[in-house]
């Protein structure tokens, strides 16, 4: 009996436990605001980090609070998905941020801080203890010498430069920016290249790449005579020679293609195409030759030089426009001629009524009503069709611009694809946070885009408003 006393007791004791720790657990999860979807950390050439949060909140939460990486934080945005700005108040003290979340389901929030990367001469250290997963972009121009204990978890491309994935925990990376200076490392770059040198001779047959292998050997010289940084710097021209050659030859070929589609055209219309067919042969020669910008300037010559037949042929000569106007002119005279007996016979046969007026004056306003209305519903048809394709045209505007304008870098044709996916006109701080890239190198290739004549920079708001430039669209 007294065993089954004690059994009872210690059964009760363990369903209070088991209630209060549910209750614990229950509570403590009430209490868990968001959860951290993805932290992205870029670093700029100059140390500092551009650090991104994406979270998901739980459902009906207005205000949320968490502690920010890094120290000496500043350029903070906090965004919902939609790119709407939420108010927030940091304590720089803590080192937390408080968001009023609006009852958001998700929330970015961006910020910059000099506080992740120790600079110590020419060898740079990131270091971070993270409760969560992050990814990482290095600086474009960095060389990774040293990965610390921990291994990347992923390692993925994006444009020409890895993104390390890491686990939770102590994460160090040393590298320095610039050229490494080593064996190794000028030996990883030769590689690196002539595995570049052998993909485009694969994927685009028939491609002149002599001018590629020239600087590739430059660069195995001078990896034999030791002289590793420019061994290194040379197989990096190498490798960024050969993505502008093959792009210049995809558009060389493509324009080739589309004036040779052209002139037949126009030949099948009996229209003069001697002068096109000129410029096509040249165009041809200087791709035979690798001179693949030549052969899409005189493709180009050879389109615009068969747009002005097609301006001639519009035109009618003047005599063939007076013997088109002859008959013309007597079909209206008869049908007027025609209008005005009927209306005058009406007038001898029929009395006027005041009722028959009233009805026809109602006929003719209702009449004019309708035709106003269908011209107003045509008007709005009109508006609702331009709102939504003007991003469209926008967009098909800034490829073309890209397509032939040949001396564009990959960063200045990603700004001007963003810079129309907002509708023409982004704030410099926008298009920095978006490409991770520093106020400097952000700056120069805004300038070298003023330059070209493709957009112009206005100051709103102590803020500098960079726009497209559409007035020789």
């Amino acid at each position: 009996m007294v065993f089954v006393l004690r059994l009872f007791s210690l059964l009760i004791i363990l369903i209070i436990l088991v209630i209060f720790s549910g209750s614990i657990s229950n509570r403590a999860f009430s209490q868990i605001e968001y959860q951290i979807n993805s932290v992205f950390i870029g670093i700029l050439s100059n140390g500092d980090s551009i650090v991104q949060y994406d979270l998901r909140l739980k459902t009906n939460t207005s205000e949320i609070t968490l502690p920010l990486i890094g120290g000496n934080i500043n350029d903070i945005l906090v965004r919902n998905y939609l790119s709407k700005y939420l108010i927030y108040t940091f304590n720089s003290l803590t080192n937390e941020i408080k968001i009023n979340s609006q009852n958001e389901s998700q929330i970015r929030i961006t910020y910059q801080t000099p506080d992740l990367v120790n600079k110590q001469e020419r060898e740079w250290s990131f270091l971070i203890d993270s409760a969560f997963p992050f990814t990482v972009k290095l600086p474009n121009d960095a060389v990774v010498t040293n990965l610390g204990e921990q291994s990347p978890s992923l390692i993925r491309k994006l444009g020409g430069q890895n993104l390390l994935s890491f686990d939770k925990g102590r994460i160090s990376i040393d590298y320095v920016i610039g050229y490494a200076g080593t064996r190794e490392q000028a030996t990883i770059s030769i590689n690196s290249a002539e595995l570049d040198l052998a993909k485009a001779e694969n994927e685009h047959l028939g491609i002149n790449l002599g001018s590629v292998k020239d600087v590739l050997l430059n660069a195995k010289t001078a990896l034999n005579q030791s002289n590793f940084i420019d061994a290194e710097r040379l197989a990096t021209n190498a490798s960024d020679l050969s993505s502008t050659i093959t792009e210049s030859f995809e558009d060389s070929k493509e324009m080739i293609s589309n004036a040779s589609r052209k002139m037949e055209e126009f030949q099948n219309m009996n229209v003069d195409t001697s002068q096109a067919l000129e410029f096509v042969s040249k165009s041809n020669i200087k791709f035979s030759q690798g001179d693949y910008p030549k052969a899409i300037e005189y493709a180009t010559l050879a389109l615009n030089s068969l747009d002005l037949p097609r301006q001639e042929q519009s035109f009618l000569s003047p005599s063939l426009a007076y013997l088109a106007i002859i008959p013309i002119a007597a079909i209206v005279g008869f049908l007027m001629l025609r209008k005005y007996r009927r209306k005058s016979n009406s007038q001898l046969q029929t009395p006027i009524n005041k009722n028959d007026s009233y009805i026809t004056d109602n006929q003719t306003n209702n009449l004019k009503e309708n035709n106003l209305i269908e011209q107003q519903s045509s008007n709005e048809e009109q508006t609702n069709k331009e709102l939504t394709s003007g991003k469209s045209d926008l967009q098909d505007f800034v490829s073309n611009v890209i397509r032939q304008k040949g001396n564009l870098k990959p960063e200045e044709k990603d700004i001007l694809a963003y810079i129309s996916e907002k509708e023409g006109a982004a704030f410099e701080g926008e298009i920095r946070n978006k490409f991770i890239l520093p106020k400097t190198s952000l700056w120069r290739l805004i300038k070298r885009l003023e330059r070209e004549n493709l957009i112009e920079v206005t100051k709103i708001g102590g803020q500098n408003l960079i726009k497209l430039k559409l007035s020789d669209k």
